[in-house]
């Protein structure tokens, strides 16, 4: 199975939708209008159709409200062909363009409030993410299954211009097939890349007995080492991009689950959460997060981090043994607490199938938004942190909700 249609099926749940029903939806019928979109700050939600043909278009539109109502693009909002990756930054969301599609495109509000696209800059490769540097800088990846470099990009985050690029040797990582990206994130003088080792034809996931970082220089972005560590198997999985997160204080917590659900042909050591503190460039052996103990035995799908130690996480509720490969499901909400090692189930959220990419939410104060499938429908979720309880929202016409965002 080619990386296109391995991505292009993960990424779409098996929702039972009809693609021209939500095609209608997008004409100019007004008898089933959005939210009127009039607020200071509004929500944005990427909508994913898909076309009769088996394309997809990406429709980010503006919404007051997301809790009543139907959400549906009816010919508005910014309009996106093809496969796209939607990732916040600031007041700007960038949408990374994957498969055929290499650019970048920023997406903010001009000075009437309106969307608008800022930048469109083009790669050899697809990024596999974005990441803030400062308020002035991005950071951006290319890892590209065919390719034997692993190329970093700086971009000015005002301009969506790229600024200088550093290109390294696959080889610098690994001996084996190329690295599948897995997270990166900056903390201090370091840029950590963590990556697990994928077969780019087969997909399969011989050497899962360790995890494994890259550490680079930053602001320089030269190699400095690879560190591992044996207690847990690689780190993160096929196309969630969540494998690491950073706290107020710097540390990086690196969660590891070898889900066949997200990817994985093999489980060989237990699922956990690893840290690195700080300032330094190795994992701290102090240090270990025991996911089964505290879920019976499942494992982290997806993180978010919200702050004071705190994570918004998918937990897939079956044992890895008995998980189908690719369907990201079964998932559970649930939020965790780093520092004390503890896990609190979401109420009042339904168990549910992810779309097999980045976790859509959006943390805003003391609550969380998501997009759940049910059935044959999508709903958006209001999760209070206060409580750990959700309330059901709004109808979401789409195949899937690629991003939801605040600007």
């Amino acid at each position: 199975m080619s990386l296109a249609k391995l991505t292009k099926r993960f990424a779409l749940p098996v929702l039972g939708l009809c693609a021209t029903a939500f095609f209608t939806s997008c004409s100019d019928d007004a008898s089933d209008p959005n939210p009127a979109a009039t607020g200071e700050e509004q929500f944005v939600v990427s909508l994913a159709l898909e076309g009769n043909d088996g394309s997809f278009t990406y429709y980010s539109v503006p919404f007051d409200d997301v809790m009543t109502g139907t959400l549906s693009a009816v010919g508005q909002g910014i309009e996106q062909p093809g496969y796209f990756d939607f990732t916040q930054i600031d007041k700007t969301i960038y949408s990374i363009g994957g498969l055929d599609d290499v650019n970048v495109v920023g997406i903010s509000r001009d000075e009437k409030g309106e969307l608008k696209k800022i930048g469109n800059v083009s790669f050899a490769n697809s990024l596999s993410d974005i990441v803030k540097a400062d308020d002035n800088t991005l950071v951006a990846v290319e890892m590209a299954g065919t390719s034997d470099v692993v190329k970093f990009h700086t971009i000015n985050a005002n301009t969506l211009t790229v600024t200088s690029t550093k290109q390294h040797k696959v080889s610098d990582v690994t001996s084996t097939k190329a690295p599948a990206y897995a997270g990166m994130r900056i903390s201090g003088n370091n840029l950590f890349l963590s990556y697990y080792i994928s077969d780019p034809v087969t997909f399969n996931t011989p050497h899962t007995d360790k995890a494994q970082i890259a550490v680079y220089s930053y602001p320089g972005l030269e190699f400095q080492k690879v560190i591992e560590d044996t207690r847990t198997g690689p780190i993160g999985g096929f196309n969630t991009k969540t494998g690491l997160v950073k706290n107020e204080q710097g540390d990086v917590y690196a969660v590891s689950h070898s889900n066949p659900a997200n990817g994985y042909s093999q489980s060989t050591k237990p699922a956990g959460i690893l840290r690195i503190k700080s300032g330094q460039t190795t994992f701290d052996q102090t240090y270990f997060f025991d996911v089964a103990a505290v879920t019976g035995g499942k494992t982290i799908s997806h993180m978010k981090y919200l702050g004071n130690g705190k994570v918004f996480a998918e937990i897939n509720m079956t044992d890895r043994a008995q998980q189908v490969r690719w369907s990201d499901s079964p998932l559970k909400s649930a939020v965790i607490d780093l520092n004390n090692k503890t896990l609190n189930f979401i109420e009042g959220m339904p168990e549910h199938a992810g779309v097999g990419r980045r976790l859509a939410t959006l943390h805003d104060g003391n609550a969380v938004y998501m997009a759940v499938p049910e059935g044959n429908s999508i709903y958006m979720y209001k999760i209070n942190l206060e409580n750990n309880t959700a309330t059901k929202g709004a109808e979401v016409q789409a195949n899937f909700v690629a991003g939801i965002s605040k600007l």
